[in-house]
């Protein structure tokens, strides 16, 4: 068959089969290639299938002959984990690491600190969660008292 669409985002597409059945779901995890799994719209595929629910899903994807797939060049959009910052007249992302709290230099999955233990978000106490803070009971309390 041939990938009639996949969404690299999300991770799955259809397959449209040479023998004109009905368009065979295909999700990433069946796909047999190296790295990042998906599909090039149009790339001639070999699959087997099974029956569920909604139609014909596909159970194993390869190239043609067994090969790997080719696959698209498009990848998933990855969030950034920056904040954004106005500096002067300037807006400015600043990436901080959520492990160690270390600005600019890298983000949590590169963190060569070590995992840390939990603490407060508030008051940065580790006698505490930010939901059990003192901090921000006070402050809680002040903003009441205001209105």
């Amino acid at each position: 068959g041939r990938c009639k669409w996949f969404n690299v985002t999300k991770g799955w597409g259809f397959i449209t089969p040479d023998d004109g059945s009905p368009d065979v779901f295909v999700h990433q995890s069946v796909i047999r290639m190296n790295g990042f799994r998906n599909l090039a719209e149009g790339e001639e595929v070999e699959m087997e299938t099974k029956d569920a629910d909604k139609g014909a899903e596909a159970t194993v994807v390869t190239g043609p002959g067994g090969t790997e797939c080719r696959g698209s060049h498009r990848q998933a959009r990855k969030p950034t984990k920056t904040k954004r910052i106005r500096l002067n007249k300037l807006f400015v992302h600043i990436q901080r690491c959520y492990n160690c709290g270390a600005v600019g230099s890298h983000i949590a999955p590169k963190c060569t600190v070590g995992p840390q233990p939990k603490r407060c978000h508030q008051c940065k106490s580790e006698d505490h969660l930010i939901s059990d803070c003192p901090n921000k009971l006070k402050k809680s309390r002040s903003s009441q008292t205001e209105t």
